[in-house]
């Protein structure tokens, strides 16, 4: 009696607060339901069934859920800095995953920005730009022409992954890889293994104290196996590139130009009391931190997530996009032809031509909408929140996450909003869109560092695939697609259609 009375104690925090949500179980919570029902489904099941703003429990733990517009506004925009607190889905930390920019707050992630910053810029997007053109006619159109001349269905998860992981590997570490045919290459086999996220270990993490969690071994949702082998790769470019990194454009080049000297002191990014919550809007906007150096450590820790995420949601994103527009041949003719209008006669097409076609960047929007991202940004404020208009004052240290893959099927927001509409990203129809609505690469200061990157590399690889072929439902399609049980995003189990060379 006295284990269940501790163990459900905190079950009556939303009924206080006023706010719906699921009813919860001993010890799991909510969590059971990821079971039964997909992660992405039961986001958009439960806003319907609840509302913008409820709650539910990870374990015993009160997570409060948002996916109203001016809310999410107020959070990921003009009270950022007050949601300074450090990241976590796990009762435990891990020393890489702990370190990844998404995951810390402060002083830290003001610091860790402005040393990242510098690899994202136009300019330097504009040097990979031929690079990744290199990956696409090399590896990936010549990939798709074997399965055009024989006749076989493509299976799209592998064959984008494979493009996308030969994209990073280039790109952000200087390291020319084949996956399709060097699929036991150190940067290449680590790869598959690490997009197995299984829902048991999210649970697991979420459920057991950090003491069990340390004598099981388990710290983080990723294999931890996998993240040492990932490490220990990097580990050895960054030794082999000691003194060979002031001419370097990899992503990695950049971030060792910041890394501290042998007898640098660590930086301290303690935050005490409200000092981190009351920092002058100057001190962002101009210069987001004095000190832009960084450690060892969190050099690894960007390039195992930068690894990790260009590897997987570009995959994801092109998969889904040429899926949709197989099952959708208006639409994937109205966008070849503008392709074929913007290309040269060499078939060639520059970066700024590539940023101005509205159809091709409507169909990668709207492929975002229905399958991109994360399903929810988790928040954290450093000190009580006023929740908008609502009345609810969330405590210091609350979790709040924002139901980004949920609103993005919202009815409210985008009329018939399970079908695949390109036209309502069109710039006449853009407008229309409410703001903070429609947030692949999350929004405000937080917004993805990469985010100009992938869309050229996406673009860019849409352009010269669909130019060169066409794209057919096959007798294995399946519709709607299969999809993995996945803790974090929605992701392609396998997807197959038909290739046909254009002529």
């Amino acid at each position: 009696m006295f284990i269940n009375r501790h163990l459900t104690k905190n079950f009556g925090y939303f009924k206080k607060l006023g706010l719906k949500g699921p009813k919860p179980v001993i010890i799991f919570g909510n969590l059971l339901d990821l079971l039964f029902v997909s992660k992405p489904d039961l986001e958009v099941k439960r806003m319907k069934q609840f509302g913008a703003i409820y709650g539910i429990f990870e374990g015993s733990r009160p997570i409060i859920q948002v996916g109203d517009p001016e809310i999410i506004k107020q959070i990921l925009v003009e009270d950022f800095r007050m949601f300074n607190t450090k990241v976590r889905i796990a009762n435990v930390g891990h020393p890489i995953v702990d370190r990844m920019l998404v995951a810390v707050r402060g002083k830290q992630w003001r610091r860790m920005r402005a040393a990242i910053q510098p690899a994202f810029t136009t300019a330097r997007t504009r040097r990979h730009y031929p690079l990744v053109r290199q990956c696409v006619d090399q590896q990936l159109v010549s990939v798709l022409e074997g399965y055009a001349r024989e006749g076989r269905p493509c299976e799209l998860k592998r064959t984008f992954g494979c493009f996308s992981l030969s994209v990073i590997n280039r790109s952000a570490f200087g390291i020319a890889t084949d996956p399709y045919s060097q699929p036991r290459h150190p940067f290449v086999r680590t790869a598959w293994p690490l997009i197995v996220l299984p829902v048991w270990k999210l649970l697991a993490l979420q459920v057991l104290s950090g003491r069990l969690l340390k004598a099981f071994g388990l710290r983080s949702i990723f294999n931890e196996k996998t993240i040492d082998n990932i490490c220990d790769n990097l580990k050895g470019v960054l030794k082999a590139r000691e003194h060979l990194v002031a001419n370097s454009i990899d992503f990695l080049g950049v971030f060792m130009r910041s890394k501290l000297g042998p007898n640098e002191p660590e930086p301290n990014d303690d935050i005490e009391g409200e000092n981190c919550l009351e920092m002058k809007a100057k001190t962002f906007d101009n210069n987001m931190s004095d000190n832009k150096k960084l450690t060892e450590e969190e050099i690894l820790a960007q390039g195992f997530f930068i690894y990790f995420t260009a590897f997987d949601q570009i995959s994801n994103v092109l998969s889904f996009c040429v899926y949709e527009l197989a099952l959708n041949p208006d639409a994937q003719h109205r966008l070849y032809e503008e392709i074929a209008a913007a290309v040269d006669a060499d078939g060639e097409i520059g970066y700024d031509e590539l940023c101005r076609l509205p159809l091709l960047d409507a169909v990668i929007s709207e492929t975002q909408r229905l399958h991109g991202g994360p399903v929810k940004y988790r928040r954290i404020p450093g000190r009580e929140f006023p929740l908008g208009q609502t009345g609810i004052v969330v405590p210091k240290g609350q979790p709040i996450e924002i139901l980004v893959y949920a609103i993005h099927h919202s009815e409210e927001y985008f009329p018939n909003a399970c079908q695949f509409i390109p036209d309502r990203f069109l710039p006449e129809n853009r407008r229309n869109i409410k703001p903070y609505t429609f947030m692949p690469f999350s929004a405000g200061p937080r917004v993805c560092v990469g985010m100009a990157f992938a869309l050229m590399e996406l673009k860019l690889a849409l352009v010269h695939v669909l130019r060169r072929f066409r794209f057919a439902v096959h007798k294995d399609t399946k519709v709607p697609p299969i999809v993995k049980t996945h803790p974090v995003m929605k992701a392609p189990k396998t997807m197959y259609l038909s290739v046909e060379a254009r002529d």
